[in-house]
């Protein structure tokens, strides 16, 4: 009976994941949470030939990197929302950046209030919750949030400064890193790090860097690492999609706002490439200020009970399909980085393709931390995919996009899942729920989708050339409403 017992114990214990066998020997890891704003995987790490990422790609090598990983709405504010909340936007109803979830949602613990309520000193340094004073979340937070410092500023230069929060739309200024407010914000983190390793208590910092969000303002040393005429865009690349109906296309003019840009986005040649340019040298800035913030997390000998995780808030888009920034429910859009690193990760450096979305990261960081989650999250744990890259995710992912954009509440929802080799989006009437125009894209059609730095993104839609593969998909659609949303979508 003895020998029994303990062929039983052996067998179950063998079973048991190194997260598991970690949480059992201690249960208050660390978390570091870096968030980037605008960060599409525009990385060494991810295939992009045009990308000098050597800090990012070297932790990556350390972590597990998601090749499939979505956003819910591809912009800032309801993306944030849905990652701190661990719900979805039509569920906390923030569909704008200037929507707030305790609104609707007054008593749901968000994932640092969570930490916090289990002993941790929760901390949010830059850009966590949101880029707006208004919508900050004081309840989450030990201390009051610092989303910025006086005098930091997208411009240095003195052209730029002084007229309004829209300059140029980029800027190269031969200045140290802490001349603009991501280097400040690196080192702020690292002074931060250090306080926290001297309290000796759990801590969850989460850290949000700014660029490469629009003005694409970084030092120009890091300009220098790119060759300019590497940035052009083939024509085809940037042929707008075949098909594709309007409502598709966001109204918001981002790019547009700045001075020496058309309000119609119609840039020329020069300008692409300088805007290219621009936006690939604030991703060698910040992979510096990454790079920094790990360096210190290892001398101060905090990584060895420390989580990270990295991600992007949402994609963007850089000429390519004849459109500019995000908005969308494209690939370009809605597909980001995300890297997740913990002491006892096995297969480190170990890629995997599932698909997983980020408000699946919120049940992620609670299980690894060995904390019950709140009961009415809309994410799912994806620790299996951490313990073993090869398993499988979510069958399909979901994002969404209200139009216009400009209203608070939507007139039109356009609703869209990406399986590992399709995307269907349907636009709905948000009143009468009538369907409007479809979209069905194949990632594995060289007609329907096309591949450039990396990133393969739609260039046809097929939905009315391949009505039995457009059926599946809707039918797939309408079955994720009903476990995820509850049936049919209501206003």
């Amino acid at each position: 009976m003895q020998m029994f017992q303990f062929l039983a114990l052996f067998s179950v214990t063998t079973l048991l994941t190194p997260a598991i066998f970690a949480a059992a020997k201690d249960s208050h890891p660390n978390v570091l949470f870096i968030a980037i704003d605008d960060l599409r995987p525009a990385l060494g790490c991810y295939g992009d030939p045009l990308a000098k990422s050597p800090r990012i790609d070297a932790f990556a090598r350390t972590a597990r990197q998601f090749n499939h990983a979505y956003v819910q709405q591809a912009v800032c504010g309801p993306s944030r929302t849905s990652i701190l909340t661990g719900l979805l936007p039509d569920h906390t109803r923030v569909w704008h950046n200037r929507n707030k979830f305790r609104d609707t949602q007054p008593d749901h613990v968000t994932l640092p209030q969570l930490f916090k309520q289990h002993g941790y000193t929760t901390l949010a340094l830059g850009k966590i919750f949101s880029g707006n004073e208004g919508e900050l979340d004081p309840v989450s937070w030990s201390s009051p949030e610092i989303l910025r410092k006086p005098g930091w500023s997208n411009y240095v230069l003195a052209e730029n400064k002084g007229n309004g929060k829209k300059q140029s739309a980029a800027e190269m200024a031969d200045v140290p890193d802490n001349a603009y407010p991501d280097g400040q914000l690196a080192s702020l983190a690292i002074k931060t790090l250090t306080t926290l390793k001297q309290q000796k208590k759990p801590f969850f910092l989460a850290t949000g860097f700014f660029k490469p969000h629009l003005p694409f303002s970084a030092p120009k040393k890091y300009w220098d690492m790119h060759d300019a005429a590497s940035f052009d865009v083939p024509k085809e690349i940037r042929a707008s999609i075949t098909s594709m109906p309007n409502i598709a296309l966001h109204t918001h003019r981002e790019l547009g706002g700045y001075k020496d840009v058309a309000k119609d986005e119609n840039v020329n040649a020069e300008q692409r490439l300088h805007l290219r340019h621009g936006y690939y040298a604030c991703v060698s800035y910040i992979d510096q200020q990454v790079g920094r913030l790990l360096d210190a997390l290892q001398q101060l000998d905090l990584d060895r009970n420390t989580i990270v995780v990295l991600c992007g808030d949402h994609g963007f888009t850089l000429g390519e399909q004849n459109r500019w920034c995000k908005a969308t429910n494209f690939e370009l859009d809605t597909r980001v980085p995300l890297f997740i690193r913990t002491p006892w990760i096995p297969q480190k450096g170990v890629v995997t393709d599932a698909l997983v979305e980020l408000v699946d990261l919120y049940p992620t960081l609670t299980d690894l931390a060995g904390i019950k989650p709140p009961d009415n999250l809309d994410g799912k744990s994806f620790l299996h995919v951490l313990n073993d890259p090869s398993a499988s995710g979510r069958h399909a992912v979901l994002s969404q996009f209200n139009r216009p954009w400009e209203s608070t509440t939507p007139e039109v929802m356009g609703y869209s899942i990406r399986t590992s080799s399709k995307r269907y989006t349907r636009w709905i009437d948000w009143q009468t729920r009538k369907v409007l125009s479809e979209e069905l894209y194949d990632y594995s059609s060289k007609t329907s989708s096309r591949e450039f730095s990396g990133n393969r993104f739609e260039q046809e839609n097929i939905a009315q050339t391949k009505p039995e593969e457009l059926q599946t998909m809707s039918e797939h659609m309408d079955n994720m409403f009903t476990r995820r949303l509850g049936g049919t979508v209501h206003p």
